[in-house]
């Protein structure tokens, strides 16, 4: 009985294990089984937003235009949402901005996440997506380096593309582009 610490430290690491494993098989599957629907992408980070228990010291502020529906792997894209936003905050402020915009010029959906942290080396940003990689020099070690893989893989099987670049006034805006 006196030794109960080291068996919930067990327990704790086997469910650590499990959720990199599961992130693991998730990448490995590419999470192209879930069906389209026709949906809007500001309804899903709307539900998302209102959903989410927030620590008391953060704050999401939503600058979301209008935009058409689009066809989308529903669970598959709030899961996109989720890891950008859980990063956003674990290594950039406790304050966020999500913004959505129609590029008329690519006829795309433009989805990003700004924090207000320090940013990432321009040099680093390319690295971050590659499986099992960190952006460990410039934003902290938590985590599988699994997130971002799988992100950029759903967002790429709707025919999308991963946006990331430091903001002119600091921070890192990270987001996505899908047709």
């Amino acid at each position: 009985d006196d030794q109960d610490w080291v068996k919930d430290g067990i327990e704790h690491d086997i469910e650590d294990m499990n959720a990199i494993i599961d992130q693991f098989i998730d990448y490995a599957r590419q999470d192209q089984q879930e069906a389209t629907e026709n949906v809007d992408l500001n309804k899903l980070i709307q539900e998302l937003v209102n959903g989410r228990i927030m620590e008391p010291d953060h704050y999401i502020e939503l600058n979301l235009e209008q935009l058409p529906n689009a066809k989308l792997r529903v669970v598959g894209i709030k899961r996109v949402l989720e890891n950008l936003i859980e990063n956003a905050f674990r290594y950039g402020s406790e304050n966020i901005c999500i913004s959505t915009q129609v590029d008329h010029q690519t006829k795309s959906l433009i989805c990003s996440i700004r924090d207000y942290g320090k940013g990432i080396p321009e040099h680093e940003i390319p690295f971050l997506f590659a499986p099992f990689t960190q952006g460990d020099k410039a934003r902290g070690t938590v985590g599988s380096g699994l997130g971002l893989a799988i992100s950029k893989r759903i967002v790429e099987s709707h025919g999308g593309r991963m946006l990331f670049s430091n903001h002119s006034s600091g921070g890192l805006k990270a987001g996505f582009s899908l047709p």
